[in-house]
Formats: structure tokens, sequence, C-alpha cells
């Protein structure tokens, strides 16, 4: 395995990789590239990055900018996402939309293939990474006045002996009054080797529900940034749940837009860290129409060498009176080499609102501890259930009972085995 040893090589070997793939040829994508060159990658005097050491990491693996081919994880892995789950499956194989491994269970979905969009909206290094490589833009849409009866599941599959540097992207449209679940989870092989750099779009439609699940429990190889956007129209109802359990270094961004009025917006996240392991959670929740209400809650545990990151912003733009803004982070630490960087911010151009922010980092209530132990409880088991009644709350208000059960079987097992 070659290794790359700095972030100018670094830039070259990406660059071996766009000219290989023949798409310098292609003026648009030779423009985001472009666009990329001037900014580079983000290095530690990059506030947006400064914790999250993505450029090191990277530094250690191959990309090589070939096809690779899958051929280990079965195709009946595409139904066995979480047990007694049926759901629609969107597929990438790594990297590349499978039609094969995808399955649609629901009519009223539509899944199409489309070309990347010109317009450069987002100059985040990884988002303009993904637009220069993306092969296509995967188009899913549910038209107006539609109930799926079936979860959406966007499943990135990894299985190839070479290193994948994998750049899916989606766009997700939901009609007026239609209600949706959708679901994103990495599927892969314990010694595959990835960087999947994922951009996503949902637009949500007046009157419409979404519940948006982001599960990340891949191997310890596991590195990927997800930019995900979500446009929500006029009296939309959206929660957002976003779930770090493992994994070497993982970075969300995601951004809610709300561009009308009467919109309820809920975004929860829990991030349960050992080892090694890094995330990095970077939220916006842009309040542009006036009478909408959003209420952010992220949790974390921290424990041996991990790291969490949090990084909330809430803007409420001039018009936006009358807005209901809340966000709120707390983080409980339980070894010394475990660090947690917190920083929720707002942003208020308005007036008539009511907005609010606060962080908390701490260890574990000893007096709660002596108590359930003094009722005959062990250590192990007395600081499991406090653990456990911590991180509930960033997920009993899921709607789909089958992955809330899922949820919280994966919450009782990482902290059984890591805690």
């Amino acid at each position: 395995m070659s290794i790359v040893t700095d972030k100018n090589n670094l830039i070259q070997e990406i660059q071996a990789s766009f000219v290989q793939a023949g798409f310098g040829k292609d003026l648009r994508r030779q423009k985001v590239w472009d666009m990329f060159l001037t900014n580079g990658l983000p290095g530690p005097k990059t506030e947006e990055y400064k914790f999250l050491p993505v450029t090191r990491v990277l530094e250690k693996l191959i990309l090589t900018g070939k096809d690779n081919t899958a051929g280990k994880i079965s195709s009946d892995s595409s139904t066995g996402i979480i047990k007694n789950l049926n759901s629609n499956v969107v597929a990438f194989v790594n990297g590349k939309f499978s039609q094969e491994r995808s399955i649609m269970l629901d009519t009223e979905l539509k899944i199409q293939q489309g070309a990347v969009e010109e317009t450069v909206t987002n100059t985040d290094p990884f988002a303009l990474l993904n637009q220069a490589f993306a092969h296509e833009e995967v188009q899913i849409t549910i038209g107006n006045t539609k109930t799926l009866q079936h979860p959406v599941a966007i499943v990135y599959y990894f299985d190839s002996s070479q290193f994948s540097f994998a750049n899916p992207r989606w766009r997700c449209t939901i009609g007026a009054h239609s209600i949706v679940s959708l679901m994103e989870c990495v599927v892969s092989e314990p010694d595959a080797i990835y960087f999947n750099n994922k951009q996503s779009v949902i637009e949500v439609g007046e009157n419409a529900q979404l519940e948006y699940t982001m599960i990340q429990n891949g191997p310890m190889t596991d590195v990927q940034i997800n930019n995900s956007l979500v446009h929500l129209s006029s009296s939309a109802r959206a929660s957002c749940f976003t779930f770090t359990f493992d994994g070497q270094l993982v970075r969300n961004n995601l951004t809610l837009t709300v561009d009308g009025e009467g919109v309820d917006a809920h975004l929860y996240g829990l991030y349960l860290l050992s080892k090694n392991t890094i995330a990095d959670n970077h939220t916006v929740v842009d309040h542009k129409k006036p009478n909408s209400c959003s209420n952010e809650l992220y949790k974390g545990v921290m424990s041996e060498n991990s790291r969490g990151v949090f990084n909330g912003k809430i803007y409420v733009r001039p018009h936006a009176q009358k807005t209901n803004a809340f966000q709120s982070n707390r983080n409980i630490i339980l070894s010394d080499t475990a660090t947690v960087n917190t920083k929720p911010q707002l942003e208020i151009w308005a007036d008539d609102v009511k907005c609010s922010h606060g962080c908390t980092t701490g260890q574990l209530d000893e007096e709660a501890l002596f108590y359930l132990r003094s009722r005959g409880l062990s250590k192990d088991i007395a600081k499991g259930m406090l653990l456990y009644a911590f991180a509930a709350e960033t997920f009993a208000t899921m709607k789909n009972e089958t992955i809330r059960t899922f949820i919280d079987g994966l919450v009782s097992e990482k902290l059984q085995n890591n805690f």
C-alpha cells in the first residue's frame, strides 16, 4: 500500500484520478475542479474543520480513481439491513448507483439517474470534490398526496479489494401532503477501505412529512463525509436523526432551510464513541420565513481516545418573525483521554422571536450512580442504566417502530460492549 506523505501530494493523487477518469474534458467538471484547487483541502487552521484531521487521515489512503467491482456482499443483504424491516432500497456499490441491488416495493416511488447539476451552490471542499467526481445524480421522486408504506433505505455497499474513493450523490423530492421515511447506512466488508464522500438534497413539499435517519456503524476503517441539505416548504414536518456508533472518522454536515411558514423541524443526534473514533457534527438551521419552529438536541458519550465535535448554527433572517428555535448539546466524558469540542451559535436579525441554545459537558452523576448501587445494582449495570437513559431521549420520538427498535438495540449493544 502506498502512503501519501503530505497535503500537496494528496491533491496530486486526487488530480491524477481526475485526469485518469477523463473528467478534465468536461468543462463543468473542470470548473468545479478549479474551484476545489482554489479552496484546497482543509487543515488545522481551517475554522470549519479545525478539530477534524480529515486530510491527515486521507493522506494514509490510496486514491487510485479506478473503477471497482463488487463481488463479496451477496445481493440478499439488500433486504437484510434491519431485521423484520421491509424497505425500498436505493443501492450504491463502491460509490456507483446499482440498479441490480436496488429494490422498489412502493409503486409511488420513482427512481431515475440524471446528470449532476451545473450550478455550484456549496463551496465546501468535499462538496466540490463530489461534484467533480460524481458519475450521476440519482433522483428519487414521490408525488403529491402519497404515503409510502415502506421506508426508503439509501445503502452504500463497499466490498472492493482496492481503496474506494466514492462520491455518491442523490436528490429526493417529496410532493405536497406526502409522508416519507428515509434511512441511510453503510454495509461493508470488515476489511474494506473506502472514503465515502456523499452529497444529498431532500426537498420537502408543502404540508409533507419526512422522517430522515442516518445510521453510522461501520468498521474501524470507515471514513465518510456527509453533506445533507434539507429544504422545507410551508407547513412541512421534518424529524432528522443522526446516530454515530463506530468508524474511524465521520463528518456530518446537516443543513435545514426553513423556507415557508408553519414549519415544524426537529433534529436529534447521538454519538456513542469509543476507541479512536472521531465524529464531527455540523448543523445549520436557517429560518427564512416567519411563524415556524425548530428544536435541536444532540447528545454524546465519549470513552477511551475518542473525540466528539458539535457545531450548531441557527440563523433567523430579518423577515422570520415569530420564530421559535431551540438548540441543546449535552456530553458525558468517561475517560481522561477522550475529548469533546462544542460550539452552539445563534445569529438573529429579527426581534420578535423565542430562541435559546446551550451545552453541557461532564461525567456521570455520582449521586445517581450511588443511589442505584445502594439498591443492589452492580456498578456496571447502574452505569449502563444511566447512560441508556441519557441516550434514549434522542430516539424516543421516532415514528417507525422497527427502525426505533433497531436503534435501541444498537445503543444497548454499544453500551454493553464498549462502556
